[in-house]
């Protein structure tokens, strides 16, 4: 199976397209809507969480500290301190749409 990867060009170059704008201007919109997610995210306080109608939902969790990690090549003991990462979860039209297509 193929795997194609998009970047922040492309994502530039799709915006440009679809809204019939100049690239330089396409990048300042995606720029400032990625900026403006980073902001979110960076934000002080608990749950941080971006809900888009339709497309998904982006999330800040918290994971756990894990004590009996250990690393697979020296089979040593390692603590994992606790972390921050974003998930994503999407809407129920673009899951609809992805296994349609997959059928």
């Amino acid at each position: 199976m193929d795997s194609k990867t998009y970047n922040k060009k492309s994502l530039v170059k799709k915006v440009s397209s679809k809204l019939n704008m100049s690239k330089s201007e396409s990048i300042i919109l995606v720029d400032c809507v990625l900026d403006s997610f980073k902001e979110i995210f960076f934000e002080d306080g608990n749950q941080k969480r971006i809900e888009i109608r339709n497309f998904g939902i982006f999330k800040v969790l918290n994971t756990k500290k894990r004590e009996n990690a250990r690393n697979l090549i020296t089979n040593e003991q390692v603590t994992i301190p606790s972390r921050k990462k974003i998930v994503f979860k999407a809407g129920k039209n673009i899951l609809k749409q992805l296994n349609k297509k997959s059928k």
